[in-house]
């Protein structure tokens, strides 16, 4: 008897890896859902503002797309001068978008950021959309390096005037970009959290009770531990009815973020009580539009303040 109990148990810990070693070799397949598009021109983009097609070269020699909308020209202007655009002052937001999608679909973002007098660049994260490659955290946060380096050296955009904007999964790439800015002394124009998270495991540890998230988890986006290194001013918008993540871990990521940036401006969370994960730009719009143009108000103040003692 006890023989049998022996080779059951042996055989039930053998079951019990192999599920767990499934798990492991399967989780991107979990974490990231990339819609793919051969399609994405900037110029069939349906947003006012003039939008053109930008590109990065990543540190592995990958070409990531994206576009550029420009809020100081229309739809249909004709070969916009980009540079003279960027150079007249307005912020420039950097979206980092969420797990799933590409950027088309994101359009309303734009259109939301530029009516509010942002220039804003999204690019796909690799394997979305027409871009190569496949996503991991770690290629995705040296991305978020590439794409930094692109707008402040090639496209001349000084710091102090570029947000960074984190959607879900993207809020992890965009805090751990201010983490590391801010560890360089570097601070940003600001740092806009929408709907994310303390971190990656805390999500998995939510939705995933049963399972033993910590230990298997390769993709981790532990974002309180780099955005509590941030200098920036913050804005964190999250909805009540979040089920995808839980309200609660939208508090824990701003709990730990500074009080104050190193500008002297204060952290901000703005809860919608009628929005889900999805729907932030829905019921409760108006406090998202809001919260959004004080921000932004805000960085380009400042920037303008910082411009002028240079």
């Amino acid at each position: 008897m006890a023989d049998k109990r022996w080779r059951l148990l042996v055989y039930l810990f053998w079951c019990g890896l192999a599920v767990l070693i499934m798990l492991a070799w399967m989780q991107r397949l979990l974490i990231y859902h990339p819609a793919k598009s051969n399609d994405l021109a900037a110029q069939n983009a349906q947003v006012p503002q003039a939008v053109v097609d930008v590109q990065v070269t990543t540190h592995d020699n990958l070409k990531l797309n994206g576009w550029l909308a420009l809020a100081g020209e229309g739809r249909f202007a004709k070969a916009p001068d980009i540079a003279k655009s960027l150079s007249q002052g307005r912020p420039l937001v950097i979206v980092f978008p969420g797990n799933g999608g590409h950027r088309a679909m994101r359009q309303y973002l734009l259109q939301a950021l530029g009516s509010l007098g942002a220039d804003v660049m999204i690019f796909d994260h690799r394997g979305f959309g027409d871009n190569p490659g496949h996503p991991t955290e770690w290629q995705l946060i040296q991305d978020a390096q590439a794409i930094w380096k692109y707008a402040t050296e090639e496209l001349k955009v000084p710091p102090q005037r570029i947000v960074l904007y984190g959607e879900s999964l993207g809020g992890g790439v965009a805090s751990r970009l201010a983490g590391d800015l801010g560890a360089k002394g570097i601070e940003p124009g600001g740092l806009v959290i929408q709907a994310s998270f303390d971190s990656l495991v805390s999500a998995g540890k939510y939705h995933f009770p049963i399972l033993p998230v910590s230990l298997i988890l390769i993709d981790r986006f532990e974002s309180a531990k780099y955005i509590a290194k941030s200098r920036c001013p913050i804005l964190h918008l999250h909805g009540e009815r979040d089920q995808v993540v839980p309200i609660a871990l939208g508090k824990r990521l701003f709990q730990v973020a500074p009080e104050k940036s190193a500008s002297g401006v204060p952290k901000q969370m703005v809860l919608l009580p009628h929005s889900n994960h999805n729907d932030v730009f829905g019921p409760d719009i108006r406090l998202v539009m809001t919260a959004l143009k004080d921000f932004l108000a805000g960085v380009e103040t400042r920037a303008k303040v910082t411009s002028k003692g240079e």
